[in-house]
């Protein structure tokens, strides 16, 4: 798939999340699963690991974690005593992080790692290459993820055992949970129809018509300007120019403000986060914004817009809300995390320096082909090279290890009697396979920024015990296609 199609996926994967959250979908199915499965909290863990399992084959996984925050957070506020709150924050990032992660490796489009992997198949030109479909992901992905699921939820539950948080479910405790019907008719329409384009794109791969478009990319692009438009700027009762134009400009001055507004949110989460004084800079910038938007709205309505955070009630999803919801600062780790390893991988690949680049290189692949070669075993040299390379994601994010292994690939599945390709797709799920630390893939991150009280300690070791079943799995998985694909 290219840019344009996996850019319109990922863009309306995340309009398409906030309706389902403004419909209240995530919460719905919550309720409607404790009801049918008893108020404890393995029933609540166990919904929030397949929800979020689910809707991650299908929208990216990092999307469906920050639509999966407000409703966590809702949870948790529920939550007063301390020691409780970090209990209950800790178990379910576990769940959320667990079914995210599992089901962003199901798919082809679950993570964006995984279209990676395809274009750098492409850039290195692997044999069969051209097997790897949508459909073939998915057949080996979801069976081999459900697997994963079963295990990532006995370790949260045995985590989970001891404990006891009866406030999580003092709150309607008798609320009814009717089936929610049209927001899943709606979402299950929307994933068919990116299905349908996506597999006739995979399959027969049609000829550009218009420039180096395609008819499957002028269907995406149509696709994705009529939910942009119908989410954010078609009146969402009666149709009139007056109210299709507000909508317009209270888009138009979000999107240009966003980056004081998300400076604004961002040191409001530091203040509350580090307790470092930062009421002047945010207030600063909010009353300049609202000035700003004031003016502009006069001109052309006569009447200010009151203020920052009341919602355009006219369309269906308001923008301000949506950037409200935004984990700031866990988008602030990822940005840090992720310029420091560009940092790294531009210094690995100077130009000025191409003999110490290339030394390098070679001193990589000379290192990892010593470590997995006392194992005589093909397969255990497979897993003990999985080993390193999820554990190596804890510290390292996963799409640096992907770029880094991909030249070695080669060499790697001589030593493992793999295809090159096999062991692209082999490093691609082992790099999303970690599962202990905050910083080992976005949706870690992502997570571990946007809910408070997560205690490191507490998820470090059911993320070490995911990463050892993780590693078997991976690698039973894929010398099985090997035996398959030869």
């Amino acid at each position: 798939m290219n840019l344009l199609q996996n850019s319109v996926i990922i863009l309306t994967g995340f309009l398409l999340s906030e309706i389902l959250v403004t419909a209240w979908l995530h919460q719905r199915l919550i309720d409607l699963l404790l009801r049918h499965t008893g108020k404890n909290l393995s029933a609540l863990l166990t919904a929030i690991l397949l929800i979020s399992y689910t809707l991650s084959i299908f929208i990216s996984h990092t999307i469906v974690v920050i639509s999966m925050i407000p409703v966590i957070n809702r949870l948790l506020s529920l939550v007063q005593q301390k020691d409780e709150k970090r209990i209950a924050a800790s178990l379910l990032y576990l769940a959320l992080t667990f079914g995210s992660n599992s089901g962003g490796m199901a798919s082809l489009t679950g993570s964006p790692q995984n279209i990676l992997a395809i274009a750098l198949a492409e850039l290195f030109t692997f044999d069969g290459r051209s097997s790897i479909t949508f459909f073939s992901w998915l057949g080996a992905g979801v069976p081999a993820t459900l697997v994963l699921l079963f295990f990532g939820r006995a370790i949260i539950l045995f985590t989970a055992k001891k404990f006891s948080i009866p406030s999580l479910f003092s709150e309607n405790s008798e609320i009814s949970a009717p089936f929610p019907h049209k927001p899943l008719l709606f979402l299950i329409s929307n994933i068919l129809l990116i299905s349908t384009l996506s597999a006739v794109q995979f399959f027969f791969k049609p000829a550009p018509i218009l420039f180096s478009l395609n008819t499957i990319d002028l269907c995406f692009l149509l696709y994705g300007t009529i939910f942009l438009f119908v989410a954010l700027i078609l009146p969402k009762q009666s149709f009139n120019l007056e109210t299709l134009f507000m909508n317009t400009l209270f888009l138009l001055l979000h999107l240009s403000g966003f980056p004081l507004i998300f400076t604004s949110r961002l040191c409001r989460e530091l203040e509350s986060r580090t307790g470092i004084p930062l009421n002047g800079v945010y207030t600063t910038i909010d009353r300049f914004l609202q000035r700003l938007f004031d003016r502009v709205w006069a001109l052309f309505f006569c009447k200010p817009m009151t203020n920052l955070d009341k919602p355009n009630t006219n369309s269906i999803l308001s923008i301000n809300l949506i950037m409200k919801d935004l984990p700031c600062f866990g988008i602030f780790l990822l940005v840090v995390v992720g310029m420091i390893l560009f940092s790294l991988l531009k210094a690995w690949d100077n130009p000025a320096t191409p003999e110490v680049d290339g030394y390098l290189l070679t001193l990589a692949k000379s290192t990892i082909l010593n470590t997995i070669e006392p194992f005589g075993n093909h397969f255990l040299q497979l897993l003990s090279l999985i080993f390193v390379i999820i554990f190596s994601s804890e510290l390292l994010s996963n799409t640096t290890l992907i770029v880094m292994f991909t030249p070695l690939a080669s060499a790697l599945a001589l030593q493992t009697s793999l295809s090159p390709i096999i062991m692209l797709l082999t490093i691609t799920i082992a790099a999303s396979s970690a599962f202990m630390t905050p910083v080992a893939t976005a949706a870690n991150t992502l997570a571990y920024g946007g809910i408070e009280h997560v205690s490191l300690k507490m998820i470090l070791l059911p993320g070490f015990f995911m990463n050892l079943i993780a590693a078997l799995l991976t690698a039973l998985l894929f010398s099985f296609l090997s035996l398959l694909m030869s």
